[in-house]
Protein backbone atom coordinates (compact mmCIF):
# COMPACT_ATOMS: atom_id res chain seq x y z
CA UNK A 1 0.00 0.00 0.00
CA UNK A 2 1.46 3.41 -0.98
CA UNK A 3 2.14 6.19 1.52
CA UNK A 4 -0.39 8.97 1.85
CA UNK A 5 0.30 12.67 1.35
CA UNK A 6 -1.36 14.73 4.08
CA UNK A 7 -2.36 18.33 3.37
CA UNK A 8 -3.01 20.71 6.23
CA UNK A 9 -2.43 24.23 4.91
CA UNK A 10 -5.85 25.96 4.98
CA UNK A 11 -4.93 28.14 1.98
CA UNK A 12 -4.00 25.11 -0.15
CA UNK A 13 -7.19 23.22 0.71
CA UNK A 14 -9.50 26.21 1.06
CA UNK A 15 -12.28 24.66 -1.01
CA UNK A 16 -12.54 21.72 1.43
CA UNK A 17 -12.07 23.95 4.47
CA UNK A 18 -14.91 26.21 3.32
CA UNK A 19 -17.28 23.24 3.23
CA UNK A 20 -16.07 21.74 6.51
CA UNK A 21 -17.96 22.38 9.77
CA UNK A 22 -14.60 23.16 11.43
CA UNK A 23 -12.12 26.03 11.31
CA UNK A 24 -8.73 24.48 10.51
CA UNK A 25 -7.00 27.87 10.43
CA UNK A 26 -8.05 28.44 14.06
CA UNK A 27 -7.19 24.82 15.01
CA UNK A 28 -3.57 25.10 13.90
CA UNK A 29 -2.97 28.76 14.75
CA UNK A 30 -0.74 28.03 17.78
CA UNK A 31 1.05 24.97 16.37
CA UNK A 32 4.40 25.52 14.66
CA UNK A 33 5.20 24.10 11.22
CA UNK A 34 7.64 21.49 12.56
CA UNK A 35 4.99 20.04 14.86
CA UNK A 36 2.38 20.17 12.08
CA UNK A 37 4.74 18.26 9.81
CA UNK A 38 5.11 15.56 12.49
CA UNK A 39 1.34 15.42 12.98
CA UNK A 40 0.80 15.11 9.21
CA UNK A 41 3.40 12.33 9.04
CA UNK A 42 1.71 10.47 11.89
CA UNK A 43 -1.70 10.82 10.20
CA UNK A 44 -0.21 9.42 6.99
CA UNK A 45 1.30 6.51 8.92
CA UNK A 46 -2.02 5.75 10.62
CA UNK A 47 -3.88 5.73 7.29
CA UNK A 48 -1.15 3.58 5.74
CA UNK A 49 -1.48 1.09 8.63
CA UNK A 50 -5.21 0.90 7.91
CA UNK A 51 -8.35 2.70 8.87
CA UNK A 52 -10.78 0.97 11.26
CA UNK A 53 -8.23 0.01 13.87
CA UNK A 54 -10.26 1.30 16.79
CA UNK A 55 -9.42 3.35 18.78
CA UNK A 56 -6.42 4.64 16.76
CA UNK A 57 -8.20 5.31 13.47
CA UNK A 58 -11.88 4.92 12.65
CA UNK A 59 -13.55 5.57 9.29
CA UNK A 60 -16.89 7.16 10.06
CA UNK A 61 -18.41 7.30 6.58
CA UNK A 62 -17.38 5.78 3.25
CA UNK A 63 -18.23 7.46 -0.03
CA UNK A 64 -19.43 5.54 -3.10
CA UNK A 65 -17.07 2.80 -4.17
CA UNK A 66 -15.00 3.33 -1.01
CA UNK A 67 -13.01 5.96 -2.90
CA UNK A 68 -13.01 8.39 0.02
CA UNK A 69 -13.95 8.55 3.67
CA UNK A 70 -13.78 10.85 6.60
CA UNK A 71 -12.04 9.43 9.61
CA UNK A 72 -11.21 10.29 13.18
CA UNK A 73 -7.56 9.56 13.90
CA UNK A 74 -5.62 9.69 17.17
CA UNK A 75 -2.21 11.30 16.83
CA UNK A 76 0.81 11.38 19.13
CA UNK A 77 1.65 14.68 20.81
CA UNK A 78 5.41 14.54 20.29
CA UNK A 79 6.15 17.99 21.72
CA UNK A 80 4.50 17.24 25.05
CA UNK A 81 5.70 13.61 24.97
CA UNK A 82 2.11 12.36 25.22
CA UNK A 83 0.94 9.16 23.58
CA UNK A 84 -2.13 8.79 21.42
CA UNK A 85 -4.54 8.61 24.35
CA UNK A 86 -3.47 12.09 25.55
CA UNK A 87 -2.44 13.46 22.17
CA UNK A 88 -4.32 15.04 19.33
CA UNK A 89 -7.54 14.02 17.64
CA UNK A 90 -7.98 14.75 13.97
CA UNK A 91 -10.81 14.63 11.47
CA UNK A 92 -9.42 13.84 8.03
CA UNK A 93 -10.88 13.37 4.56
CA UNK A 94 -9.03 10.43 3.00
CA UNK A 95 -8.82 10.05 -0.78
CA UNK A 96 -7.96 6.43 -1.66
CA UNK A 97 -7.80 7.14 -5.40
CA UNK A 98 -4.92 9.65 -5.14
CA UNK A 99 -3.47 8.46 -1.79
CA UNK A 100 -4.13 11.85 -0.25
CA UNK A 101 -5.53 13.00 3.06
CA UNK A 102 -6.82 16.43 3.99
CA UNK A 103 -6.81 17.59 7.60
CA UNK A 104 -10.16 19.18 8.41
CA UNK A 105 -9.98 19.48 12.21
CA UNK A 106 -7.29 19.09 14.86
CA UNK A 107 -7.58 19.40 18.63
CA UNK A 108 -5.79 18.22 21.74
CA UNK A 109 -7.67 15.56 23.65
CA UNK A 110 -9.06 16.70 26.99
CA UNK A 111 -8.74 20.44 26.37
CA UNK A 112 -12.35 21.54 26.25
CA UNK A 113 -13.25 19.95 22.92
CA UNK A 114 -16.10 17.51 22.60
CA UNK A 115 -14.83 14.02 21.88
CA UNK A 116 -17.86 13.09 19.77
CA UNK A 117 -18.87 14.56 16.46
CA UNK A 118 -22.29 16.22 16.52
CA UNK A 119 -25.03 14.86 14.24
CA UNK A 120 -25.09 18.07 12.18
CA UNK A 121 -21.30 17.93 11.73
CA UNK A 122 -21.60 14.26 10.67
CA UNK A 123 -24.16 15.21 8.03
CA UNK A 124 -21.95 18.04 6.76
CA UNK A 125 -18.93 15.71 6.57
CA UNK A 126 -20.95 13.00 4.76
CA UNK A 127 -22.03 15.58 2.20
CA UNK A 128 -18.43 16.75 1.83
CA UNK A 129 -17.23 13.18 1.18
CA UNK A 130 -19.99 12.58 -1.38
CA UNK A 131 -19.19 15.83 -3.20
CA UNK A 132 -15.51 14.92 -3.17
CA UNK A 133 -16.21 11.48 -4.68
CA UNK A 134 -18.40 13.15 -7.33
CA UNK A 135 -15.51 15.46 -8.19
CA UNK A 136 -13.16 12.47 -8.51
CA UNK A 137 -15.58 10.75 -10.87
CA UNK A 138 -16.02 13.89 -12.98
CA UNK A 139 -12.25 13.95 -13.63
CA UNK A 140 -12.36 10.64 -15.50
Amino acid sequence: MPKFSVYYNPEEISELCDKSPYNLKKDIKNIDKEELDKIAEEIGNEIHAGIDRSPSAVALYWGRGRKATYAKIRVLDVVRDAGKSNGYRSIVLVDYVNNSAFLLHLYRHGHGEKDNISPSDKNTLKKLVDEYVDSLESLK
